[in-house]
C-alpha cells in the first residue's frame, strides 16, 4: 500500500486547513480586542499638582515656625540616646572615639565646624562657617542636604523636632560626664 498522490492531498490539504484555521483564528482574536488601539501604559502621576512635604521645602522653612528653647526646656536625654541610634552606623559619641564614616560626636556642640581631627570633610560641608551651636546643629540635623547642598552625609534627617531636641540633651548631657 503506497502513498500516492492521494495521500499526498490529504497531507497536505490537512496542513493548508490548519493554517487557513489558525489565521481565521488569530483574526477573529484582534478583531474582539483591537490590539491596534494604544493604551498608555504605567499610571499617570500629576506632579505639577504635588506640594512638597516640610522636609523637602527644606530646614530654614520648618526652623521658622520651631521654638528650639521650649524644646530644649522639655528635651530628655534617656529620649535622646534612643534617637542617637539613628547615628551609631556612622558616627562615635565616646570621648576619644574614633571616626568611622562621620565623624567622632563627642564634644561637638559649641566646637568650630568640620574641626574633628583625622577627619576629611566634604567640601560642601567644610565651606560652613562659625561653630556648631545648638541651632546650627537642628538645622543640620532637620534635613543635611537641605543645610549643606552636596554633603557625603546621606541621612535624610530627623523629621521630629523633639526628637532633635532630645538628641542634642543626650549629647550635652555625655559633654557634661552624665
Amino acid at each position: 500500500m503506497g502513498v500516492g498522490s492521494f495521500g499526498f492531498n490529504r497531507v497536505a490539504t490537512a496542513i493548508l486547513l490548519a493554517s487557513f484555521i489558525i489565521l481565521l483564528v488569530s483574526n477573529v482574536v484582534d478583531l474582539l480586542y483591537n490590539p491596534d488601539e494604544d493604551q498608555p501604559r504605567g499610571y499617570s502621576v500629576d506632579v505639577a499638582s504635588r506640594q512638597p512635604t516640610a522636609t523637602e521645602a527644606g530646614a530654614g522653612d520648618a526652623q521658622q515656625d520651631v521654638d528650639l528653647a521650649s524644646l530644649m526646656s522639655s528635651a530628655s536625654p534617656d529620649r535622646g540616646r534612643s534617637v542617637s541610634k539613628k547615628c551609631v552606623a556612622c558616627h562615635t559619641f565616646d570621648k576619644g572615639g574614633p571616626n568611622r564614616v562621620g565623624p567622632n560626636l563627642w564634644g561637638i556642640i559649641g566646637a568650630k565646624k568640620c574641626n574633628t581631627p583625622g577627619f576629611t570633610y566634604s567640601k560642601a560641608l567644610s565651606s560652613k562657617q562659625g561653630n556648631w551651636s545648638e541651632e546650627e546643629l537642628f538645622k543640620f540635623l532637620k534635613n543635611p542636604q537641605s543645610y549643606a547642598s552636596g554633603t557625603r552625609m546621606s541621612f535624610v534627617g530627623i523629621s521630629k523636632p523633639q526628637d532633635i531636641a532630645d538628641l542634642l540633651a543626650y549629647m550635652k548631657q555625655l559633654e557634661q560626664g552624665g
